[in-house]
């Protein structure tokens, strides 16, 4: 792709002086003064631009607007957020409506703004202008490239072939092992860990390596066996269907780990996995319609097993979850939201009730790929490697089982897991480019 150079137009009022430099031979860009329809005079006569002040706008591959009071809000010097916290410093609301820059110019690092009320004086890096610009759907710059591709790897049965592992001692000498082991839960949705020893203990601090273990109604770090302490079928020998564990959270759990500590007097209890993303991609392709209604039509989770407990998320949520909507493209998944046991009553009562007749049909062929031998990925659990994956996207189950096994893991909030990832794989400097 060839690479369009940029034009930087800058809307202002008489007496703001605009200095353009050349300022790289990769990024030329040049500063134009022109009147727009917007441009109107004040009680003095003098020009204004309305309640938000001037209008800086990026012309290039695809241009946005932003006022000049908006602009000055996003100044990322120290005297407007502190550097230590990285938290604002600056009052949005002491900003003046009508603040104009007094003068603007391009420099390498970026676009330079004095301000002509109190000469404070902000910078706006060039890779920062383009993150915030309209986008067209065409990347402009190798960081939009790069956060366009896919990240994940989708998967089906074939992946028993050569299954993501990371070995527990690189895992526990550094951050660049917990950076190897979050970047292939992150594009797999899972992985086992190699020579870890086998105990609770161990497993704890192996969990913990990523963040905090997650406190639920069944406690933190878990340690088990098929003894229905806790009234749940995860804690009977019974087979358990293709699933996503707490739907009945607001925020369910991000990370589940397990790690199989013994398995005596008995056989069976293989441990299965789907990629609910690829299955998503799979229902997308097969029936749109089905797609779209696992997407809209929100749905009751509860956990009401236990005698005082009674868990359901604020509101109801549906099967599949977006993330926010981007300009020019398809919403992307973000959440799988899947356990038919934890299901309450679908809106009977809604569209005379053919809203549920047809989330009923969409469901049917949801779970008719899920069941699908190509999509199903079987394996037996054995000590001393750990099995974890991301609760948000892969589905888990399980073959019924005989003797006793003993079981122990935790759960990770999906926020807390993101961070690390970013955190163990991008520079400071990149992580927060990435949120801000």
């Amino acid at each position: 792709m060839s690479y369009q150079k940029p034009q930087v137009q800058v809307k202002t009022l008489k007496g703001t002086r605009i200095r353009p430099r050349k300022f790289s031979n990769h990024f030329d860009a040049h500063l134009q003064h022109r009147k727009g329809p917007l441009n109107r005079h004040d009680e003095k006569g003098l020009p204004t631009w309305g309640d938000w002040g001037t209008c800086l706008k990026i012309v290039g591959l695809g241009g946005s607007a932003a006022s000049t009071a908006i602009t000055l809000d996003n100044c990322r010097c120290a005297a407007c957020v502190n550097q230590d916290t990285m938290q604002r410093a600056l009052d949005t609301f002491s900003i003046p409506t009508d603040i104009l820059p007094q003068e603007v110019v391009t420099l390498k690092e970026g676009l330079q703004v004095k301000w002509a009320n109190d000469g404070h004086i902000s910078l706006y890096p060039w890779d920062w202008i383009l993150r915030h610009r309209k986008k067209t759907g065409i990347p402009i710059s190798e960081e939009e490239k790069k956060l366009q591709v896919d990240p994940y790897k989708y998967w089906g049965s074939e992946i028993g072939s050569s299954p993501p592992s990371v070995h527990y001692d690189e895992i526990m000498a550094g951050e660049k092992g917990v950076g190897a082991w979050t970047a292939k839960i992150r594009q797999y949705g899972f992985c086992y860990v190699d020579g870890c020893p086998i105990s609770p203990g161990k497993t704890q601090e192996l969990l913990e390596r990523i963040a905090f273990i997650r406190e639920t109604h069944y406690g933190g770090f878990y340690d088990f066996t098929s003894d229905l302490t806790m009234k749940d079928t995860a804690y009977t020998t019974l087979a358990l269907p293709a699933h996503t564990d707490t739907t009945y959270f607001t925020d369910p759990a991000g990370l589940q780990m397990f790690h199989l500590l013994s398995h005596t007097d008995g056989e069976g209890g293989a441990s299965l996995l789907v990629d609910g993303f690829n299955a998503a991609r799979t229902l997308l392709k097969e029936s749109r319609s089905a797609y779209e209604i696992l997407s809209k039509t929100p749905i009751p989770w509860h956990a009401s097993g236990n005698e005082g407990i009674t868990i359901t998320p604020a509101k109801k949520y549906p099967v599949l979850n977006f993330q926010d909507l981007q300009e020019d493209r398809l919403p992307k998944l973000l959440q799988v939201r899947w356990n038919n046991d934890d299901r309450g009553v679908v809106g009977l009562r809604e569209d005379y009730g053919m809203g549920a007749e047809k989330w009923y049909r969409a469901a049917r062929k949801w779970n008719e790929i899920l069941k699908r031998p190509e999509m199903e990925y079987w394996a037996q659990l054995k000590p001393g490697r750990p099995l974890i994956f991301d609760n948000w996207r892969v589905l888990h189950g399980r073959s019924a089982f005989t003797g006793k096994r003993r079981i122990c893991g935790g759960y990770v909030n999906h926020d807390d897991y993101i961070s690390r990832w970013r955190n163990t794989n991008f520079s400071r400097e990149e992580v927060l480019s990435q949120i801000l």
